[in-house]
């Protein structure tokens, strides 16, 4: 017998211990270095998140949240696209190679996630090639 099922024994009313968070994400892509041609990482940071009671109710608020989110991801992809097209612009007027300027950082995009725990889908990746 499993420890939760002893318990659920002897606590007949008893809860499992488990949540239902709506959790909106930003993940911010990286340039690592030109080491071994060059590497990317990603940083997922927890904008917001939000606790419902049933796993329902929280599918159906992520559904809604993942339209802004959607929405969100396509505006920061319009915003990298224009600063990329802005450097290309500034090396052609200056007759410049693109190796004059750093590699960009890619794109910013955002996720929903129904978690049990909020902030557990949150990471940075290493900035040390290894």
């Amino acid at each position: 017998m499993s420890i939760e099922m002893a318990f659920f024994d002897i606590c007949a009313d008893a809860q499992p211990a488990t949540a239902h968070y709506v959790s909106l994400y930003h993940r911010a892509s990286w340039y690592g270095g030109p080491e071994e041609g060059g590497w990317w990482g990603q940083t997922v940071t927890l904008v917001a998140s939000q606790k419902f009671d049933t796993a329902e109710a929280a599918d159906a608020a992520a559904q809604e949240v993942q339209k802004m989110a959607d929405e969100l991801s396509k505006d920061a992809r319009d915003g990298y696209l224009r600063g990329c097209a802005a450097q290309t612009e500034w090396l052609e007027a200056r007759g410049l190679d693109d190796s004059f300027l750093p590699e960009v950082d890619g794109e910013d995009s955002y996720a929903v996630y129904v978690e049990e725990r909020r902030g557990e889908h949150a990471y940075e990746s290493s900035r040390h090639w290894e």
